[in-house]
């Protein structure tokens, strides 16, 4: 068999045309489709992968969710709770208060009421007494009364020290006495009056008896810038106003205790 070298390379030449022919117009086109779709499918796969992890985080996430929503719940419901309790505690104590204040001035206001009509009674029953010792004593023997409280009120004045004394005369002479009398007096009880008086001063002692009822029983000697009084009117006005004072000051006493 006779083997044609020209022919042998022709055929050869032709063969590698027909190669390269082929790796470009038809191989590198397939490759480049191949690696397109080969792209297009990692492409397809990436996105799928990735809708997979997203829908698996949503998955995941709907179930911590789920799960935390009990815990959730039970943490609000224990809000609300102990804020009701706190609202319920402070209400209670704010009514407790305005009714501990309510129930202090309700004790306050009657404690000024017990306190003013006790005030008001001791004071009818001091005017009570008052009047009733008024009538007994009008209806005791004036005389007797009289000459024992003339008595006394000498003695007061025969009680002073010697400056004492000259400031009731003041300097005049004879000294002039104004004696009122609540029931008139005979002279001869006037006069050791006028005669003590005029011992105790050291001068005559000018004497002028009138008479006042309202002094209910006892004498007022009236100087110049002075007044000795012993009276029954006296006594009874010093012992109602010491009486309603004390009771003043107890019930005082008590308002502030």
């Amino acid at each position: 068999m006779h083997i044609d070298g020209w022919t042998l390379a022709l055929q050869a030449i032709n063969f590698l045309i027909l190669v390269w022919l082929l790796r470009r117009f038809l191989y590198r086109p397939v490759l480049a489709v191949i690696a397109e779709r080969q792209a297009a499918t990692e492409r397809v796969r990436s996105e799928a992968e990735a809708a997979r992890q997203a829908a698996e985080a949503a998955r995941r996430s709907l179930e911590e969710q789920r799960t935390a929503l009990p815990a959730e719940r039970d943490r609000l419901i224990a809000t609300a709770r102990a804020e009701a309790e706190a609202e319920r505690a402070a209400l209670l104590e704010k009514a407790r208060v305005e009714a501990d204040h309510a129930l202090d001035e309700a004790r306050k206001r009657l404690s000024d009421e017990r306190a003013q009509a006790l005030e008001a009674l001791q004071r009818h029953a001091a005017d009570l007494g008052t009047q009733l010792a008024v009538r007994l004593l009008r209806d005791a023997p004036a005389g007797a009364l009289t000459r024992s409280l003339l008595d006394e009120a000498c003695a007061a004045v025969e009680g002073l020290n010697g400056d004492q004394r000259h400031a009731l005369v003041d300097g005049i002479d004879p000294v002039p006495v104004r004696l009122v009398l609540a029931a008139p007096l005979a002279e001869s009880d006037t006069d050791p009056t006028r005669e003590r008086l005029a011992a105790a001063f050291g001068r005559p002692v000018a004497l002028e008896p009138v008479e006042d009822p309202s002094l209910i029983a006892g004498v007022e000697l009236h100087f110049a810038h002075s007044v000795v009084r012993r009276s029954w009117k006296q006594a009874l006005a010093e012992a109602k106003e010491e009486m309603t004072r004390h009771d003043s000051a107890r019930h005082d006493t008590h308002a502030v205790a």
